[in-house]
């Protein structure tokens, strides 16, 4: 039934075609008569909310079956469904917001690491789409052969004005990696906001976890400034 309606073809998803076709009934099945399909779909539809409330809460796509026919639906996890509300409330406020300081971002991961070098890059990516999208100039340390690029960071941090430095770092932790990150204020050298997440070492990158947490870090940050 998912892959029908996923092709377009949810109009052929009716009783009498789920009795024939899936419980092997013959021509002459009449669903008013043999309860089979109701009597499965309200099992599918139990067994779908114990899955979510379960093994599959962490799902970001969920599946159910609405009361009175037998096309699937399908909708966002609320936690996806509350960060996508979120996300476009900060866009529709761009417009008229005014530009915000500079955030430097400073990635202590362990170069040395490929891994770890590889996730710090990610982790950086991830959090210069956030912090643009909530007006603030950003700036990267660059590698140290980049001597004019660190030579106006160097500038900066002697005359910061209204800037802030962001310290990320990605260390491997035995089979877990340590995800940080530290937020401060160039002028004075206050920690306004900081936080870590361990996470179990991959054989992927793991994407998802790490927008998760630039998304995490980018509301705090925009939190901790919209008080000062």
């Amino acid at each position: 039934m998912v892959t029908q309606t996923i092709e377009g073809r949810s109009d052929r998803i009716k009783a009498y075609s789920i009795g024939v076709d899936v419980f092997g009934r013959d021509d002459s099945f009449d669903p008013t008569v043999d309860p089979i399909v109701r009597i499965e779909a309200t099992r599918l539809r139990s067994a779908l909310t114990a899955y979510y409330e379960g093994a599959g809460a962490g799902d970001r796509i969920r599946i159910a079956m609405p009361r009175g026919g037998y096309v699937p639906s399908f909708a966002w996890s609320p936690d996806v469904a509350d960060s996508m509300v979120a996300a476009k409330a900060m866009t529709a406020g761009e417009a008229n917001a005014a530009p915000a300081a500079t955030v430097v971002i400073h990635d202590h991961s362990g170069h040395a690491d490929p891994e770890a070098e590889l996730r710090g890059e990610l982790f950086t990516d991830a959090l210069l789409v956030l912090l643009r999208k909530a007006r603030f100039k950003t700036l990267v340390v660059p590698p140290a052969e980049r001597a004019a690029a660190s030579g106006s960071i160097q500038a900066l941090f002697e005359k910061p004005g209204e800037s802030y430095l962001l310290d990320i770092a990605v260390r491997p932790l035995a089979e877990r990696s340590r995800y940080s990150w530290r937020f401060s204020d160039l002028r004075n050298g206050e920690v306004l906001a900081s936080d870590f997440r361990d996470y179990f070492a991959r054989a992927v990158a793991g994407f998802e976890l790490i927008d998760e947490l630039a998304q995490d870090a980018a509301r705090s940050i925009t939190a901790v400034l919209a008080l000062r």
